[in-house]
C-alpha cells in the first residue's frame, strides 16, 4: 500500500540529519555565493525534490544549517562560559579560545555563511541570531557575569560582549575572506594583546 501523500517515512529524522550535515559540511567550504538549492542537492548527493521534501524550500535548508552549526558551536560556548578569576583574565580566556577557532576551526566561514544569508534573508537572519551570533555573545556575558569585578548589568555586559566579540569577528572576515592577509596583513598576535590589555582593563576598572 503506497505511503499516503505527505506521510513521512519512517527513518526520516535519521535521512534528514545526514542531509543537514553533509549540507553544513559544504556551506563551510564552498564558495560563499549563496549556493542555488540545486548546488545544494548536488553537495549532497541528492535530488531537488529530495531537500523539498525534508527542508521545504532553500530557506529551510539555510536555516537546518545554521542549527545544525549552532549545535556543533554549543561545545565551545559552554566552555567560554565558565567564570574566571576576574574580568582580565576572562577576557585572555575568551580571545584564547576564540583565536584557536578562528585559525584552526571554522569560526570564520561559519559567520560569514551566517552573514551572507541572514542579510540576504529574513528567515535566515533570525536563524543566524537564534543559533549563533546570540549564543556566542551570551556565552561570553555569562562568562564575565560571574567573574568577579566584572559589571553587572545586563546592558553593560552586553555592551562587553559585543566590543571583545566584534574586533576578532571583524579581523578574521578580513585576514581570512577579504585577502587582507597578503593585501593588508594584520598582526594578530599583537592585536589581541593589545584588546585584551584594553579591554581587561577598562572592565576592571
Amino acid at each position: 500500500m503506497p505511503r499516503p501523500v505527505g506521510a513521512r517515512n519512517h527513518d526520516f529524522k535519521e535521512k534528514r540529519a545526514a542531509l543537514v550535515d553533509a549540507l553544513t559540511d559544504f556551506a563551510l567550504e564552498a564558495d560563499l555565493r549563496r549556493p542555488s538549492l540545486r548546488q545544494f542537492a548536488i553537495a549532497a548527493e541528492a535530488s531537488e525534490p529530495t531537500l523539498r521534501h525534508y527542508f521545504d524550500d532553500r530557506a529551510g535548508v539555510v536555516v537546518a544549517i545554521l542549527e545544525n552549526i549552532g549545535q556543533r558551536g554549543a561545545p565551545i560556548w559552554n566552555t567560554i562560559s565558565v567564570p574566571a578569576e576576574s574580568p582580565m583574565e576572562a577576557v585572555e580566556q575568551y580571545y584564547r579560545v576564540a583565536d584557536a577557532g578562528m585559525r584552526f576551526a571554522n569560526f570564520t566561514r561559519a559567520h560569514a555563511f551566517g552573514l551572507i544569508e541572514g542579510i540576504a534573508d529574513e528567515k535566515a537572519g533570525k536563524a543566524y541570531l537564534k543559533n549563533m551570533l546570540e549564543p556566542a555573545l551570551t556565552s561570553i556575558m555569562d562568562k564575565l557575569r560571574g567573574s568577579p569585578g566584572s559589571p553587572q548589568s545586563v546592558n553593560a555586559l552586553r555592551a562587553a560582549a559585543l566590543a571583545i566579540m566584534s574586533p576578532l569577528l571583524i579581523m578574521s572576515i578580513h585576514q581570512g575572506l577579504l585577502g587582507g592577509d597578503t593585501e593588508a596583513p594584520i598582526d594578530a598576535e599583537a592585536t589581541i594583546g593589545f584588546l585584551q590589555s584594553w579591554l581587561g582593563t577598562a572592565l576592571s576598572a
